[in-house]
């Protein structure tokens, strides 16, 4: 029986063939898929870091390194938004179509870096007594890697801004994948404990440093005549801002776990959201492809809404389906990736799950209201407050905590959410991003 042309255009081939070239001409076009492959493979390297990690450390001393974790995401924020304004200004120089240093704006944060080292190490003292550390060494590991992620944060923005995304994917998934996958499991292994796991991650960012450095060295060093990319005061502090509020309503239930809880009970908390996670691992990495994208168009124009709805989509259709498999087998993927002894966290998996849901389709809005330059990224800081206080009145249990994540992520997801659907696209798209790139 001889096949139809209408068969053969709705055959799984063509289906498959027609969804890759809508992607790739969309938010994963210009290495955007290679990023997001790295993504994935940074994802996974960090889980086996955390499965071997709080298998040799242990409940008790792996709520420490959740703890200290969370410091390390806190110290993000202030670099993610160093990034994002580096992004927007590269971008500014693009569409002038001029050559542009990067010399003055990486050797500024070199040296910004170097002091919230000194800061942080000289705060270590405090940090220790809150959090019951035992020991100011982990924190002044920390504080080293400081400097090191400020210059990886400039150099980042500035290769996403020309859309250069595998140097990216590479410099990342080498460094803070593998390198600090193997590092981490040798120097916990050989009795380092927490300082070692630490360490490990000191070395990856150096490596992602390095790697960067070589990649934009035309941009660094050859350009220094070029024009001299300046970043905007107001866009660093709005995403300073939105950012902070962001990373601490990611970890702010692990932080109080750790103020809480016993030692193990705080351990078993971090380990299950630690796995919950894996729900927004891959929106997070889609994000930081489409950023581009939307402040090229603002925020405003219809490629940028283009982009936007198809991140949108693929951020629900994945994260949905992540939680969906962890809540029908929680009790096997926590013993797969921890072990027996943090099994008694299976119970609240789900609850953290969809909350992480939630918040990796936050963080689509809020890079949305960045690319706006809207005060409305600051919504987060909503959820901090409320978990905070949820959590402060009731900590009676580790359901109890995750459960109250779930409702707080949900709620700060739709108070961001609603405005961003509803804002109006400008006519006509004179900012049109995805015909330069196809160009």
């Amino acid at each position: 029986m001889a096949t139809t042309h209408s068969d053969e255009e709705k055959s799984p081939s063509r289906m498959v063939s027609a969804l890759r070239s809508q992607l790739k001409s969309g938010v994963l076009g210009r290495g955007g898929f290679s990023f997001l492959i790295a993504f994935a493979g940074i994802s996974l390297a960090s889980f086996v870091f955390h499965v071997i990690v709080s298998r040799l450390l242990g409940p008790t001393h792996y709520g420490v390194m959740g703890a200290l974790l969370g410091i390390i995401s806190l110290l993000t924020v202030p670099l993610g938004a160093v990034q994002l304004a580096v992004t927007q200004a590269v971008i500014h120089e693009e569409v002038k179509g001029q050559e542009f240093s990067m010399s003055r704006v990486t050797i500024r944060s070199f040296y910004g870096g170097c002091v919230a080292m000194a800061a942080l190490a000289a705060s270590a003292p405090i940090i220790d007594g809150f959090l019951h550390i035992g020991s100011i060494l982990p924190v002044c590991l920390v504080a080293v890697w400081i400097p090191l992620a400020t210059v990886s944060a400039v150099l980042q923005g500035a290769l996403i801004g020309e859309y250069r995304f595998r140097p990216v994917a590479f410099a990342s998934f080498g460094g803070v994948g593998l390198v600090r996958l193997a590092l981490g499991a040798v120097m916990v292994e050989a009795g380092y404990g927490v300082s070692g796991a630490v360490a490990a991650t000191i070395f990856a960012q150096a490596f992602t440093m390095l790697s960067l450095l070589f990649s934009a060295r035309r941009e660094v060093f050859a350009n220094r005549r070029a024009s001299t990319v300046r970043t905007k005061l107001r866009d660093t502090i709005l995403s300073i801002a939105a950012l902070a509020g962001y990373t601490t309503l990611i970890g702010i239930d692990t932080f109080l776990a750790q103020h809480f809880f016993t030692s193990g009970l705080a351990g078993k908390y971090a380990a299950v959201a630690v796995a919950a996670h894996i729900a927004f691992f891959i929106p997070a990495g889609l994000v930081t492809v489409a950023f581009p994208h939307l402040a090229d168009g603002k925020g405003t124009s219809q490629a940028s809404r283009r982009i936007f709805q198809q991140t949108l989509r693929l951020s629900v259709i994945l994260g949905v389906l992540a939680a969906v498999v962890m809540t029908i087998v929680p009790s096997l993927v926590i013993k797969v990736l921890f072990g027996s002894k943090y099994a008694g966290g299976a119970s609240f998996l789900s609850e953290l799950s969809f909350a992480s849901v939630a918040i990796g389709i936050l963080i689509l809005f809020v890079y949305l209201h960045l690319a706006r330059r809207s005060l409305l990224s600051l919504t987060p800081w909503i959820g901090v407050i409320l978990a905070i206080v949820l959590i402060s009145v009731d900590h009676s249990s580790g359901p109890t905590v995750a459960f109250i994540m779930l409702i707080v992520s949900v709620a700060t997801m739709l108070i961001a959410g609603i405005p961003a659907l509803r804002w109006p696209v400008s006519l006509p798209d004179s900012s049109d991003s995805i015909g330069r790139a196809e160009t």
